[in-house]
């Protein structure tokens, strides 16, 4: 962990030991403030999200993708005046940071990291709206951005939001007496809800419809050429695509890394089925969500490779991938 916002000492006295309501500081999601006249124009020939649709009470789920397609991250776009903000896990955010400084020399656009600026939290549990409320926000509705002085939410589901906050501020709330909890807490449901991010080893491995992208808005095919559309809209339309995002849980204490393999039982041999995208271990309660066939099924034998190769159970998505 570094962060300009979260003592070590915080951080440690986070917990998993919470019922209801929580906010999790997230020191490993961070942003980056894309400025300039361009910046707009600049980034809709660069990303899957439609930045026409972009407004100050909504917030943009996309993907940011090499020219085949696979993706250098997926980010939360908003916007603050006239400076465009994209909130993402570190490894993608730097990976996709470089890209769009490389090519952003032929535009009126800058880039800055917003680490020095903003801190990133996670809100989630029962009754999290009575947290929100508690913060001073109006709960918007899924896909809404809510606005207090600085501080901007975004409701990435009803009971799951992420919020943006000035570092001062966010130094000063560390004081306060809230349902503080870890990291995994958020990431937990984070991957319940079916989403996902990109850690260093699958940084330009997945098209964004690997990771259900287009299920979860995150996608335009209406807005016109970016790069990697090609491929992104030959999947749509002509098909292709044979993989996508599940959730997957099991009794372990185990907590596999990105890019661990997921094996499936074909007779009396197991074969490399997939691979472990996120995961986040609750009081031997392990989540993830992992790349596999898209015809995988409840009735398939999956196990992780791993020394124990605990037994992996299909988890319904929240939502639909037709």
């Amino acid at each position: 962990m570094h962060t300009s916002w979260l003592t070590a000492e915080q951080y440690a006295a986070l917990s998993t030991q919470v019922q209801g309501a929580f906010i999790s500081p997230l020191p490993a999601f961070e942003s980056l403030l894309i400025s300039g006249p361009d910046n707009r124009k600049y980034l809709q020939g660069q990303t899957t999200c439609d930045l026409d649709q972009l407004n100050d009470n909504n917030f943009l789920h996309g993907a940011h993708c090499d020219a085949k397609g696979k993706m250098w991250s997926q980010f939360y776009l908003v916007s603050q005046a006239e400076q465009l903000i994209s909130i993402a896990f570190r490894d993608e955010l730097n990976a996709s940071a470089t890209q769009w400084k490389k090519f952003g020399v032929f535009s009126k656009v800058s880039f800055e990291t917003g680490q020095q600026h903003f801190a990133v939290f996670g809100l989630g549990g029962e009754n999290v709206t009575a947290l929100v409320a508690q913060l001073g926000f109006a709960v918007p509705e899924r896909g809404g951005l809510a606005r207090h002085n600085n501080d901007l939410l975004l409701a990435l589901a009803a009971d799951h939001f992420m919020l943006l906050m000035p570092v001062a501020e966010a130094q000063q709330l560390m004081q306060q007496t809230l349902p503080f909890a870890a990291p995994n807490v958020w990431l937990a449901q984070h991957i319940q809800h079916g989403f996902s991010y990109l850690e260093q080893g699958l940084i330009g491995e997945f098209v964004p419809q690997m990771l259900n992208l287009q299920a979860l808005d995150a996608i335009s095919f209406t807005k016109g050429c970016y790069i990697g559309q090609e491929t992104v809209a030959r999947l749509k339309y002509r098909g292709g695509n044979k993989r996508a995002a599940y959730i997957l849980t099991a009794d372990t204490d185990e907590v596999p890394k990105a890019g661990t393999d997921i094996e499936i039982q074909l007779g009396e041999n197991w074969r490399r089925s997939g691979q472990v995208v996120n995961a986040a271990n609750i009081h031997n309660q392990l989540w993830l969500i992992a790349v596999l066939p898209n015809d995988i099924t409840p009735a398939d034998t999956l196990r992780l490779s791993s020394d124990s190769a605990p037994a992996l159970r299909i988890v319904p998505l929240p939502y639909s991938l037709n």
